[in-house]
């Protein structure tokens, strides 16, 4: 078969065409790997904006380029830029902008025909006639990268082909940006937080913490990292701890807490606890802020609700809780018995008035003392006010057992106390109310308990009287 020299020549001519187009798009794969090296040592927005730049220069003529990045208004804003006149103008998305968001790249012969532009001032279009958009994107970033020329057409076809290999290039290092960026956010903040701060994985190892469990628990980094979480937590709060763990493997969500944590010295603090489970990193990140002095205070408030202040001693609305909580043991439990003491410091308010204000607080604390060591197991003492106490003796086997106890408490004060230099002959009348009586609440009970003390200190005879 004889081949014409005409067809000769353009089977030549499309050989070397084919040639020089693999030519070309080895050099720009060749180009735009380099750049993507560039790309991954980026650190900064602006080092990574001026990679992009290079990389694109290297296989598309351009003069100037800027980035346009979505805010919460849904315009757009200039990240970075290589033309000072653009750097403060905002866009307002419309038919071009939008396809470029949706992954179209678009060349736009004659930037006064693309409506973004035409909406922006003329100092922001000096010397610009031509634009090629590019869309990235990269997890919450919509962002459009524009590259300009002065001359009008510029830009066509063959741009958006390159612009098409160039944007994954450029989305996957702006997204592997941000997740480093994300990185230095997070370990900056670990650092700086005031709180202590913990990430752990799904066997409850520790895996990140930052320096307060040092400063706060006395903890260094041999002592927390690669240690199970719960190791740190008082056992009275690990199963509470442990139980949220294992739900938050399940399901993403946050838990408050509060826990203790050991210190290395081996005390607990009190922290308010927060986990929160993330599922995709199969991870649970702790936020723990100390409220030791709140607890403290919280308990010191609830013990002065509770408690006399110049004994220690319970005060009248504890001791009523106590008693119904016999009556209630005695509703379960037949034979069930329990007995009510109530007490009064004979001729105290003389020996006050005489010897000071002083000198009968002294006696106050020394009565209630020698009460505290008559009771035993669960037998409370408490103080109403004034010289007046009580005694809920508990699980009695018969009365008899309650009048033992009246007896070892008149034997407790048959000598005189030395207090503050004076000697003081204590005496007291007793009153004592069981429950083989049907008394129908503690009040009543109380109050025979009562009555009977006062039955007692009118009889100099005895020295105690059964209501």
């Amino acid at each position: 078969m004889v081949i014409k020299s005409e067809e000769l020549l353009e089977s030549l001519l499309d050989l070397e065409k084919s040639r020089k187009r693999e030519q070309d798009l080895r050099m720009e794969t060749e180009a735009l790997l380099q750049g993507l090296h560039g790309m991954a040592r980026s650190r900064k927005k602006d080092e990574l904006f001026k990679t992009l730049t290079d990389a694109l220069h290297n296989v598309v003529d351009f003069e100037d380029a800027f980035i346009l990045e979505m805010a919460e208004d849904n315009n757009m804003t200039v990240l970075a830029s290589t033309c000072l006149a653009v750097e403060n103008s905002i866009w307002e998305p419309k038919s071009v902008f939008n396809r470029v968001l949706a992954g179209r790249p678009i060349a736009s012969f004659d930037i006064h025909q693309v409506p973004e532009w035409q909406a922006q001032p003329d100092n922001v279009k000096a010397n610009i006639a031509s634009a090629l958009h590019i869309g990235l994107h990269s997890g919450g970033l919509d962002a459009i990268f524009i590259i300009t020329h002065s001359s009008i057409k510029h830009f066509g076809t063959g741009h958006v082909k390159k612009a098409n290999r160039f944007a994954p290039l450029a989305s996957q290092a702006l997204l592997t940006l941000e997740l480093q960026q994300k990185v230095v956010q997070r370990d900056r903040f670990f650092k700086l937080s005031l709180d202590l701060m913990a990430i752990i994985d799904t066997t409850g190892i520790l895996r990140q913490y930052n320096d307060v469990w040092q400063s706060l628990l006395g903890y260094g980094v041999k002592d927390v990292y690669g240690k199970r979480f719960l190791d740190f937590i008082h056992p009275e709060d690990a199963e509470s701890i442990e139980a949220i763990l294992h739900y938050l493997k399940k399901k993403e969500r946050k838990e408050l807490i509060e826990v203790r944590f050991q210190t290395k010295e081996g005390s607990y603090l009190w922290f308010s606890c927060s986990l929160a489970s993330h599922q995709n990193e199969q991870l649970c990140y702790i936020v723990a802020r100390d409220i030791t002095d709140s607890i403290l205070y919280r308990q010191r408030l609830a013990y002065t609700a509770e408690h006399d202040s110049l004994t220690g001693l319970i005060n009248r609305g504890s001791f009523l809780s106590r008693i119904n909580q016999e009556f209630s043991e005695a509703a379960e439990k037949e034979d069930y018995i329990f007995a009510i003491f109530f007490l009064d410091l004979n001729k105290f308010k003389t020996i006050n008035d005489t010897l000071g204000h002083d000198v009968g607080d002294e006696l106050l604390k020394t009565f209630a003392k020698k009460l505290q060591q008559v009771v035993h197991g669960r037998d409370v003492v408490a103080r109403l006010g004034g010289d007046e106490f009580t005694i809920l003796l508990t699980e009695l086997q018969s009365p008899q057992n309650a009048t033992s106890v009246a007896d070892r408490i008149q034997t407790k004060f048959l000598h005189p106390v030395e207090l503050k230099g004076h000697s003081i002959k204590i005496s007291t009348s007793i009153g004592i109310a069981l429950s083989s009586t049907q008394y129908s609440d503690a009040e009543e009970m109380l109050s025979a308990a009562d009555h009977a003390m006062y039955q007692a200190k009118s009889d100099q005879s005895v020295e105690y009287v059964i209501g």
